[in-house]
Formats: structure tokens, C-alpha cells, sequence
């Protein structure tokens, strides 16, 4: 199985105060036993680093990002012209969802590439019709 990890997913796995921190942990540990395909973007590395440094601390953030660009942990997939137009047609569409643009190059990126589940704490994600797992 296939997984798109978000943001709220990797701040936690960072953050020892996060609410959502065990349940991130307890993931993981599922996903390395499983050996899941975890499948995440340039925004959300880009998200996830600045939230990282912002709430946590500049060390903390790059340690995160070094550890993502030399980990094969997850596959990171660059947010194409095609998928940030796309993007930006979901993030017209659904104006009354309350929806970051990074959220919506999530969402394009997850049907581009027939993801149907996500390991987030994010519930935009079900909101649009994803699974979260």
C-alpha cells in the first residue's frame, strides 16, 4: 500500500508534545513492519520544515530535512506546473472548505498519482474524499 504523509504527520513524528505524537509513532512503527510506500511533496517538505523551525526550533528543522534528503523513508515528488494548475482548480473549487493551496497540491498530487489514503491528522483530507489512515 501506498501512502501520502502530510504535514500534521511529520510534525508530529517530530514534536514530543504534539497531541497526535503517539498515534504518529505507533504508524510508523506499522509502517516500517509493513513496509508501506510512503509517497509526500516538495510543499509539504517545504511546510513541514518551516513548521518545524517556527514552533520547535531552527536545529530541530534541520535535522528533519536532512534526515528527509538523505532517508529513502518516503518518496518526495516534486508539485509539477501541471499539478499546481490542477492545484489551483481545487483550491477554486473548493472555497468553502477552508483549504490551504498546499493542501489542494496534496490533494492533485494524491489523484495524479491514485493515492487514496493519507497519514495526516489533517481532516481536509477526508473532507475531500480521501481516506485517513
Amino acid at each position: 500500500m501506498k501512502l501520502f504523509v502530510d504535514t500534521s504527520a511529520w510534525y508530529a513524528l517530530n514534536d514530543r508534545d504534539d497531541q497526535f505524537r503517539e498515534k504518529a509513532l505507533e504508524k510508523l512503527a506499522r509502517i516500517k513492519s509493513e513496509r508501506l510506500e510512503l509517497i509526500t511533496s516538495d510543499y509539504i517538505f517545504d511546510e513541514s520544515v518551516t513548521l518545524i523551525s517556527t514552533r520547535i526550533g531552527h536545529h530541530a528543522a534541520v535535522a528533519f530535512g536532512d534526515a528527509m534528503l538523505k532517508s529513502n523513508l518516503a518518496t518526495m515528488v516534486t508539485i509539477s506546473d501541471d499539478l499546481r494548475r490542477t492545484a489551483f482548480d481545487l483550491f477554486r473549487k473548493y472555497a468553502d472548505k477552508d483549504l490551504s493551496f498546499t493542501d489542494c497540491t496534496s490533494f492533485a498530487l494524491m489523484k495524479r498519482h491514485k493515492l487514496n489514503t493519507a497519514f495526516t491528522f489533517d481532516a481536509h483530507f477526508q473532507q475531500v474524499g480521501f481516506e485517513i489512515w
